[in-house]
């Protein structure tokens, strides 16, 4: 095994509107799941959609999110 510190891999620069669809669309998810009882699957879906939201909010704020 290598000592480098593993870092998982980073979204690409965005619109700050795909990454609100995006998190939309995780919502969404979030919400049949909760329909078809399935209480783990939501939770995670709905951290997703939580964690694309604040992305989205973040970008807004830069001028990294303006390069789409």
């Amino acid at each position: 095994m290598s000592d480098e510190p593993f870092f998982p891999g980073r979204p690409r620069l965005m619109a700050p509107e795909t990454a609100r669809d995006i998190a939309r669309a995780y919502r969404g998810l979030a919400e049949n799941f909760t329909e078809a009882q399935m209480p783990r699957e939501a939770s995670r879906a709905m951290s997703d959609s939580l964690w694309w939201m604040t992305y989205s909010l973040a970008l807004s704020q830069t001028k990294g999110g303006e390069a789409a």
